[in-house]
């Protein structure tokens, strides 16, 4: 079993502080998903949507530096220590893959919202994707920093 070079560390916490900046941004688009509301007689709030459109874009063009930088340091560090370290660097980036096409089709979701019909239904399905990627997320980041810590310790 390979052992930490010294450099894990410092990679380890780079990300840490790209996770922080990433659930500011997870913190944002909660906020802007909570925020659209459509009524029964009222086109639904577009500068809400607006803003998780903004954030959804953010994560877009963010998240795939980020896991190239995560997947190219730590995670390739710890997959050379065995069996189930590597088991779990490709469990990390096959979510990693998941989650930009869920990012992709949220994006997309939110980009031709409001040419739905019905915008209630519309609303709601965008508040239970935006919900549903956000949570994964947070997940994912949870489990990748505790890994880290458990080899760190």
């Amino acid at each position: 079993m390979a052992s930490l070079d010294g450099n894990f560390h410092n990679e380890a916490v780079s990300l840490q502080q790209e996770h922080a900046e990433l659930m500011a941004q997870l913190d944002q688009l909660d906020a802007a998903l909570e925020k659209i509301v459509c009524y029964s007689e009222v086109l639904a709030d577009l500068a809400t949507a607006n803003q998780a459109m903004t954030s959804g874009a953010w994560m877009a063009e963010w998240l795939p530096k980020h896991h190239a930088h995560e997947e190219t340091t730590v995670l390739e560090t710890i997959a050379k220590m065995g069996p189930e370290m590597a088991s779990f660097a490709r469990e990390m980036k096959r979510q990693h893959n998941e989650m930009r096409l869920r990012l992709e089709t949220f994006r997309e979701h939110i980009a031709h919202f409001s040419e739905e019909r019905d915008l209630q239904q519309a609303v709601a399905e965008l508040k239970r994707e935006g919900k549903d990627l956000t949570r994964m997320m947070r997940l994912h980041i949870a489990v990748e920093e505790k890994k880290w810590a458990g080899l760190e310790n």
